[in-house]
């Protein structure tokens, strides 16, 4: 009998483990890989109040380079900054492992390659079963990625849409498009939403494109139309992204589901290592009390802080359903005019001025207007 089994050592996992461990309660945490945080599936990218908000703190362990925010560029090759808050390209893997040390630094028992293969009610707990055995846990924490066994067999999933996005790592010197000190994300139509992009990594650079649409195929048409020579490549990462999750609730009696697992990922963006580390996080907090009054009931806090929270912002999801419907000359119009600037430029001046030049956008000032508070929301919690 284990007090708590946390199902997946990604950053919401072992976020969840670090609060029970730390508690003093009997934690076990299952991942199905040999080694965690390997494969890499993550572009790896986080912002530091991503970090500091959740009580961490950068390590030269993984900090592969630090960052002074983000680009977005038209397909016009104009450009204006999404963010301009620090942020750090990071070692995924690394960064997985040294989370989830400390939760076992605090007494967790972590046991790789343990797949999961079903979950119960049982005597007023849960029956985990795993590599054909069993084991009982007062309360269960699915942080097992976006096809989420645990939310599945606890009856919470009403549907469960993903994206696909694909990624080749290059060094340096063989991406020839590149500032070395921001993320740089590509929009167009192209990519129904989605975009492409190049993330430096100290020595090494990020490169690929996801949305609904061929990740593959668009990283690859991508890499030939900036002159980037795929055959210079070091390594190819791919994998899914919650893209649009109705799960009936986030928690239940016992349980929650944090990370990808519940589609705790900004759908503008496609960035799920802030909001796992911040579910896992409250996760874990609710699972303390919950413990400790005797109460399985207290989890469903934790669904409640989660719906209120910047990271399910219903905003989000209405403004990429907007975005899809932008053309090219829509995104070439707008950015020609922040060329260069932060989108926080953007005023009645500017807007007057634009207004006059180019009537026809007045035709969308509602998604304009929409979308400043959605870059307010992105700029903060959005990585």
């Amino acid at each position: 009998m284990f007090d708590a089994v946390v199902v997946g050592a990604g950053p919401s996992g072992g976020m969840a483990a670090r609060q029970l461990a730390a508690a003093g309660f009997r934690t076990a945490i299952l991942d199905k890989k040999k080694v965690v945080g390997e494969p890499v599936q993550c572009a790896e990218g986080v912002s530091e109040f991503g970090l500091e908000s959740n009580g961490l703190r950068p390590r030269e362990e993984w900090i592969a380079q630090r960052v002074s925010g983000a680009k977005c560029v038209a397909p016009s090759g104009n450009w204006f900054y999404i963010t301009r808050l620090p942020g750090y390209a990071i070692d995924r893997p690394a960064f997985d492992r040294w989370i989830v040390e400390g939760a076992v630094d605090d007494g967790a028992d972590l046991r790789t390659s343990a797949r999961v293969t079903g979950i119960s009610r049982h005597d007023g707990g849960w029956r985990i079963e795993a590599n054909g055995e069993s084991m009982d846990a007062r309360i269960v924490i699915g942080a097992d990625g976006p096809a989420s066994l645990i939310a599945r067999q606890a009856g919470l999933v009403r549907r469960l849409e993903k994206i696909v996005a694909y990624e080749y790592r290059f060094r340096r010197e063989d991406v020839p498009i590149l500032d070395p000190d921001f993320f740089l994300l590509f929009v167009s139509q192209a990519y129904e939403g989605g975009y492409a992009w190049i993330f430096p990594k100290g020595e090494d650079v990020n490169v690929g494109a996801g949305g609904p649409i061929d990740g593959h195929a668009a990283t690859v048409a991508f890499c030939r139309k900036f002159g980037i020579d795929i055959a210079r490549r070091t390594q190819t990462i791919a994998g899914s992204i919650p893209y649009r999750y109705d799960l009936s609730a986030l928690a239940m009696p016992g349980l929650a589901i944090v990370g990808d697992a519940g589609g705790i990922t900004n759908p503008m963006n496609g960035a799920g290592i802030h909001p796992g580390l911040f579910s896992g996080r409250i996760a874990g907090e609710c699972a303390v009390g919950a413990l400790g009054n005797e109460d399985p009931n207290a989890m469903m806090a934790y669904d409640r802080i989660l719906r209120a929270s910047p990271f399910l912002d219903p905003l989000l999801s209405w403004m990429i359903d907007r975005v899809r419907t932008w053309s090219d000359g829509l995104m070439d119009s707008v950015t020609e005019e922040l060329q260069g600037l932060d989108w926080r430029a953007v005023d009645a001046r500017l807007s007057l001025r634009v207004a006059l030049r180019k009537p026809w956008l007045a035709l969308h000032a509602r998604d304009f207007l929409r979308m400043i508070r959605t870059l307010e929301l992105c700029d903060r919690y959005g990585w």
